[in-house]
Protein backbone atom coordinates (compact mmCIF):
# COMPACT_ATOMS: atom_id res chain seq x y z
CA UNK A 1 0.00 0.00 0.00
CA UNK A 2 1.29 3.36 -0.75
CA UNK A 3 0.23 6.98 -1.35
CA UNK A 4 -2.35 7.71 -3.87
CA UNK A 5 -4.17 4.12 -3.92
CA UNK A 6 -7.41 4.01 -3.91
CA UNK A 7 -8.91 1.96 -1.34
CA UNK A 8 -12.37 0.52 -0.16
CA UNK A 9 -13.24 -0.99 3.46
CA UNK A 10 -12.51 -4.79 3.18
CA UNK A 11 -14.08 -7.57 4.78
CA UNK A 12 -12.88 -7.10 7.97
CA UNK A 13 -14.09 -3.66 8.05
CA UNK A 14 -17.23 -2.07 10.33
CA UNK A 15 -17.97 0.52 7.65
CA UNK A 16 -17.76 -2.66 4.80
CA UNK A 17 -21.17 -1.75 2.16
CA UNK A 18 -21.73 2.01 3.82
CA UNK A 19 -22.34 4.28 1.05
CA UNK A 20 -20.90 7.11 2.69
CA UNK A 21 -17.65 5.30 2.81
CA UNK A 22 -17.34 3.54 -0.19
CA UNK A 23 -13.62 4.31 -1.37
CA UNK A 24 -11.13 6.64 -0.20
CA UNK A 25 -7.43 7.59 -0.98
CA UNK A 26 -4.35 6.83 0.42
CA UNK A 27 -2.76 10.36 1.51
CA UNK A 28 -0.09 8.89 3.70
CA UNK A 29 1.39 5.71 4.66
CA UNK A 30 2.94 4.91 8.43
CA UNK A 31 5.47 2.13 7.76
CA UNK A 32 5.23 -0.26 10.83
CA UNK A 33 7.90 0.13 13.16
CA UNK A 34 9.78 -1.35 16.23
CA UNK A 35 6.26 0.46 18.32
CA UNK A 36 3.52 0.58 15.88
CA UNK A 37 1.92 -1.33 13.32
CA UNK A 38 1.55 -0.14 10.00
CA UNK A 39 -1.72 2.95 9.58
CA UNK A 40 -2.35 4.22 6.35
CA UNK A 41 -4.19 7.49 6.44
CA UNK A 42 -7.05 7.66 4.32
CA UNK A 43 -9.47 10.77 2.93
CA UNK A 44 -13.15 8.95 2.28
CA UNK A 45 -15.32 9.99 0.08
CA UNK A 46 -17.51 11.65 2.18
CA UNK A 47 -14.50 14.04 3.07
CA UNK A 48 -13.29 12.49 6.41
CA UNK A 49 -9.99 11.91 6.99
CA UNK A 50 -9.09 8.86 9.31
CA UNK A 51 -6.27 6.66 10.65
CA UNK A 52 -7.16 2.96 9.12
CA UNK A 53 -5.29 -0.45 9.05
CA UNK A 54 -4.05 -1.62 6.09
CA UNK A 55 -5.20 -5.33 6.55
CA UNK A 56 -8.96 -3.75 6.56
CA UNK A 57 -8.75 -1.86 3.20
CA UNK A 58 -8.66 -3.33 -0.01
CA UNK A 59 -6.86 -1.78 -2.87
CA UNK A 60 -9.50 -0.67 -5.78
CA UNK A 61 -6.82 0.91 -8.05
CA UNK A 62 -3.09 1.16 -7.16
CA UNK A 63 -0.94 4.33 -7.40
CA UNK A 64 1.61 3.98 -10.54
Amino acid sequence: MKVGDLVKPGEEHGLRGESWRRHGLVIEYLPKNEDFRAAAIVRWNDGAVELEIPEWLEIVNENR
